[in-house]
């Protein structure tokens, strides 16, 4: 999987494979961890996060389902993706603390559900870290 800036100033993710498209769609299966909703949102947040995450869902199943080459992020919609995004790192972090991981040992001797959940939690880092660099603080400007 590739992210790119676009020159409208936004971002490209350019899914590679099948797994590629799994693992993005695996951004909002990742928000709904019980122990991440009941120990620290408030629910009057809840809301507004569940429509961040919904629309981050919509626009990765619309462009799967019309076999579209990628998935554009514009200006207008990144602080949504941020947002959704942000929301499934700390969901991660509340099940499996996995900013604690780099100094566990061998990846390999991991369960692969925490692995995979370690991975994911990068590759969304990652993510976050281009919306900002690419979109968000070019806007403040």
């Amino acid at each position: 999987m590739k992210i790119l800036p676009t020159l409208e100033g936004g971002l490209c993710i350019l899914p590679e494979s099948e797994i590629d498209w799994d693992e993005l769609q695996l951004i909002c299966s990742d928000e709904d961890r019980p122990t991440y909703w009941g120990e620290y949102v408030v629910p009057d947040l809840e809301e507004n996060f569940r429509n961040q995450t919904q629309f981050v869902d919509a626009a990765i199943k619309q462009a799967r389902q019309n076999n579209e080459p990628a998935i554009f992020i514009p200006p207008a919609e990144a602080e949504r993706w941020y947002g959704a995004i942000n929301q499934v790192r700390l969901s991660l972090q509340a099940s499996y603390d996995v900013e604690d991981l780099d100094e566990a040992g061998d990846l390999n001797d991991w369960e692969p559900e925490l692995r995979s959940a370690y991975f994911r939690n990068r590759f969304y880092l990652l993510l976050q870290s281009m919306l900002l660099e690419f979109i968000m603080n070019k806007a403040e400007c």
